[in-house]
């Protein structure tokens, strides 16, 4: 056992937790360390006054002091407010109305293309041949032998 063990060891011994083999630990370290003896009468000390010490009910209008001072939890209609939700996005919708009505002009209309064209244009025709076996997953042209023969024709270093 380590000095640092021994505190809680010893705490654990005064409340009458520590087994057998620990309380057997804790005396043989605490014979050969001089610091943890006195670290561990002082717990002992401290232990012995607390359990000495009657148990004390609280008084009896101590819960209702309490409970005067506690607020009462929120109910849903507390949480859905409209009222409060306006007023605390308020800023952000003027935020949001300034930066449209400032800097945002009108936006192009995008054509929607196909992802197998996307990648045709990306890779290009002649890098066709370098391809990984998985490029062939996203032509449209390509059979379903075609896609068999190619999983199983593919190296094994290649990713697929």
């Amino acid at each position: 056992m380590s000095c640092d063990d021994v505190e809680r060891a010893v705490i654990e011994r005064a409340a009458g937790r520590l087994d057998p083999a620990g309380v057997e630990r804790l005396e043989a370290h605490l014979d050969g360390c001089p610091a943890c003896r006195g670290a561990a009468s002082g717990q002992v000390d401290v232990a012995a006054v607390l359990s000495a010490r009657p148990d004390a009910a609280p008084p009896p209008a101590l819960v209702t002091r309490v409970m005067a001072h506690l607020d009462d939890p929120p109910t849903w209609l507390d949480v859905i407010n409209w009222r409060r939700w306006t007023v605390r996005l308020a800023p952000v919708a003027a935020a949001l109305l300034v930066v449209a009505a400032v800097g945002l002009g009108p936006a192009e209309a995008v054509e929607p293309i196909e992802f197998s064209d996307l990648v045709t244009d990306w890779v290009g025709a002649d890098d066709a041949a370098a391809l990984p076996a998985f490029s062939l997953l996203w032509q449209d042209e390509v059979t379903d032998d075609t896609l068999f023969e190619a999983v199983l024709t593919a190296s094994p270093g290649e990713p697929f």
